[in-house]
């Protein structure tokens, strides 16, 4: 069994009672550090320093920019405990720059002197990130961003992680090897005929009906979705935890 908890569930413009999208995988692996991830981890009674892998999905701001805020957190123990980061290629720079543009280059440093920081850019082969066993897939998101979910093996079964993403061929991967697969929901967002860059209710039906045998968590919810519309779905409220 794996527990999820919560710590935001709703997509870039943080909906009415969602917070930006992020969770904590077994109180160890936090996937996605959003902006509200280091308060809401307090909130939901994590301790940063039991924090050991940090997962990134793409480098859209809603998804990442809570990383100065959470490394310095992480960095003011102390210790030279090791802190892993897996993410697309570019991961340590692009982070890197997050605080240059914060004007908090003093983090990285702290950071560095007491951390031992490990970035792993993911391969799309299975990886290990300390405790953490995991294969990035490729999805499509947007056409000017290299976006990914995740397979983490938990032992007894696989959960899944779709990052932002459209139908693909790449999510498709994802729910044939999970067991449970949590993904994103932003629904409708664009004219139609117009490119979509997310999942809505009609996606997630026929993910649904695609693959019968996975337990779909939807999260990164806009404020437009009708969550009651999906069927076997769950739904999870922010800082909610779920043991699956």
């Amino acid at each position: 069994m794996t527990e999820l908890t919560f710590l935001g569930t709703g997509n870039f413009l943080a909906p009415p009672g969602r917070y930006w999208n992020s969770f904590v995988m077994d109180a160890s692996v936090l996937v996605e550090p959003s902006p509200i991830a280091l308060p809401h981890l307090r909130r939901c009674g994590f301790e940063v320093d039991g924090i050991e892998v940090v997962v990134v999905s793409h480098f859209h701001a809603d998804h990442c920019f809570g990383w100065p805020f959470f490394l310095q957190a992480a960095a003011e123990p102390g210790g030279g405990r090791t802190l892993y980061v897996a993410g697309p290629p570019g991961i340590e720079a692009h982070l890197e720059s997050m605080n240059v543009a914060g004007a908090v280059q003093s983090v990285t440093e702290m950071a560095r002197a007491n951390l031992d920081l490990r970035f792993i850019e993911v391969d799309g082969t299975w990886q290990e990130a300390g405790p953490l066993r995991f294969r990035a897939v490729e999805v499509d998101h947007v056409p000017y961003l290299r976006c990914y979910g995740y397979l983490f093996d938990r032992g007894n079964q696989v959960v899944a992680y779709s990052g932002d993403t459209t139908p693909c061929d790449g999510l498709s991967e994802l729910a044939r090897a999970a067991d449970v697969l949590v993904v994103e929901c932003n629904g409708r967002h664009v004219p139609p005929g117009a490119r979509p860059s997310h999942m809505d209710e009609d996606a997630i039906r026929a993910l649904r009906a695609a693959h019968p045998g996975v337990q779909l968590i939807l999260t990164h919810l806009g404020e437009q979705v009708d969550t009651g519309s999906m069927g076997d779905v769950t739904v999870p409220e922010d800082f909610e935890r779920l043991t699956v």
